[in-house]
């Protein structure tokens, strides 16, 4: 039997518990609506994180899982909006009746048991499976390239479409153009991706842009951040080493510290690396 202070912890999470399943509930009937109410949304979001620290602390962790996925899910929705279906919809209230039934089962003995826990995160599975597939289908992904030469480096800042389509083009894009991509990096569900390109000398960002939307993306903005050649030469081979990391390079998109068009870059602001403790440049990754 547990003991009586756990059983009144559990009584206080069940009861709140219950009330954050009937606002996540109404608000997935009405999902397309929810959506466009940033408040609204924000609520959901709210109860699925309650939930969530609720489980976690009292050790849940099936709970705990399943919660944190659908608030990834809703924040996913507040921050990409995209037209609510039939589909999509669906999916996401399977998610909803798996946590409502794990937390339905702790309100019955007070407690969760192996078996049941994992016999639902089993059904839980292909459903996070399936979810996750369609939400790449149907949320654009956010898309920076970054593209270097010895003279500047252009930003590119849009959208692609098609993810797998877009990454097949680049490559054979920048190749044409002399280049290399030297990093690609997916952010969540694929619905943001950093590019990473290396080119020759004089690169005109003319052929960089034609070639980035070539490849299926949609240019929002460009910005030139760097001209490299306002570089005394007596700066230049600090690029020819590699330099021990600064705490505050982790996590930074511009550190390399490793080869980089025949170059060994450690920072593409900071060559020598930052100047002082707090990079004004740092802009994580």
């Amino acid at each position: 039997m547990l003991p009586e202070q756990l059983q009144r912890i559990i009584g206080y999470f069940l009861e709140e518990a219950a009330e954050h399943i009937q606002i996540i509930e109404q608000g997935l009937q009405g999902l397309q609506n929810t959506v466009q109410a940033p408040q609204r949304i924000h609520q959901l979001i709210r109860a699925s994180h309650s939930i969530k620290g609720g489980a976690a602390m009292l050790g849940f962790s099936s709970i705990q899982r399943i919660a944190h996925r659908l608030e990834d899910y809703l924040k996913l929705l507040r921050e990409c909006p995209i037209a609510i279906d039939n589909r999509l919809q669906s999916l996401l209230t399977a998610v909803f009746d798996i946590l409502a039934a794990l937390v339905s089962k702790v309100s019955k003995g007070f407690g969760l048991n192996h078996e049941d826990a994992n016999q639902l995160l089993c059904v839980a599975a292909p459903v996070f499976d399936e979810l996750d597939a369609y939400l790449r289908v149907l949320i654009p992904t956010r898309l920076t390239v970054r593209a270097t030469t010895d003279e500047h480096i252009h930003v590119f800042s849009g959208y692609c479409t098609s993810l797998a389509e877009f990454l097949s083009a680049i490559a054979e894009r920048v190749g044409l153009l002399g280049g290399t991509i030297t990093r690609h990096e997916q952010e969540g569900l694929g619905v943001r991706l950093y590019i990473d390109i290396y080119l020759p000398p004089y690169s005109r960002i003319e052929n960089i842009r034609q070639a980035v939307e070539l490849s299926g993306a949609i240019i929002g903005t460009v910005q030139t951040q760097r001209d490299f050649s306002l570089l005394a030469a007596a700066d230049y081979p600090v690029y020819q080493r590699a330099i021990a990391r600064p705490a505050i390079c982790n996590g930074c998109r511009y550190y390399y510290g490793r080869s980089d068009g025949g170059n060994l870059l450690n920072c593409t602001i900071h060559p020598g690396g930052p100047e002082a403790e707090d990079c004004r440049d740092r802009e994580p990754e």
